[in-house]
């Protein structure tokens, strides 16, 4: 138990589909959560098409899949960034990122054990939609995070991610952000969606186990996200004042209550 308690809690953020404001969402939380004292490592976890650097300006000489393949040590690949936290880079156009193997799993959390200790926190900004790598980075985290939109199409996919977590690893609690939601009703919209969604999988799935999804934040759709990607810097930079920003500082308080 002892060194159960020394390890950072980790949390996975996932989204069914691609376009949904995970891996910015992912950036500015970790910031927020450096800003509150909590010492942040975040692992850019889509192996094969990883964008943090950029989304960060950074320039990284080393990636995670380096690490992987044993060219360097992980102390080589770690990034720290001008907004507190530490990086984790992946590479991109990497074909074999993409697969899963139990070669990989092994080395990945060798690389893990020797980082744990040094954070609060170690978020996966992992890759959209249910493959055998998102689903691994998913069932790793304590909390999984996931990211949805009111689009139609994000529901279901999000639905989709629920139900294969559920079933193949027996998944029971999601924490749920809704993301480009209404200026004007943000809120609403996000309490709705949280509830169409528990509505369909109180239906479909968990009858035996029933199945826990906690809506903690509604972020509006907000110009200041997509000037800030623009300009490669984040939210707090840009436009500290936006309503986005101020969303993403109670989303990092809502999570640093649940860190060690």
């Amino acid at each position: 138990m002892a060194d159960e308690a020394k390890r950072a809690r980790r949390i996975a953020v996932i989204s069914g589909k691609g376009g949904v404001g995970k891996t910015v969402i992912t950036a500015n939380l970790s910031a927020a959560l450096s800003l509150l004292g909590r010492r942040i490592l975040v692992v850019d976890a889509d192996l094969g098409l990883a964008n943090l650097d950029i989304l960060l300006g950074l320039d990284p000489r080393f990636t995670l899949n380096d690490a992987l393949h044993g060219t360097c040590s992980p102390e080589d690949v770690l990034l720290p960034t001008a907004q507190g936290f530490d990086l984790l880079p992946a590479g991109s156009g990497l074909p074999e990122g993409a697969v899963y193997t139990s070669a990989f799993a092994e080395h990945f959390e060798s690389i893990l054990a020797s980082l744990d200790n040094r954070y609060d926190a170690i978020l996966f900004d992992a890759g959209a939609g249910v493959g055998d790598i998102v689903l691994y980075f998913a069932n790793l985290a304590q909390d999984i995070l996931l990211i949805v939109t009111p689009e139609p199409t994000s529901l279901m996919d999000a639905y989709a991610t629920i139900k294969i977590l559920h079933q193949l690893h027996e998944r029971n609690e999601f924490l749920l952000i809704v993301n480009q939601a209404k200026p004007d009703s943000s809120t609403q919209i996000g309490a709705a969606v949280a509830q169409h969604l528990q509505n369909v999988i109180s239906k479909f799935l968990g009858a035996q186990h029933p199945i826990r999804l906690e809506l903690i934040g509604s972020i509006p759709q907000d110009p200041a996200i997509p000037h800030s990607i623009r300009q490669r810097q984040l939210l707090r930079e840009t436009n500290p004042h936006a309503p986005s920003t101020g969303c993403i500082r109670h989303l990092a308080s809502f999570l640093n209550m649940r860190l060690p």
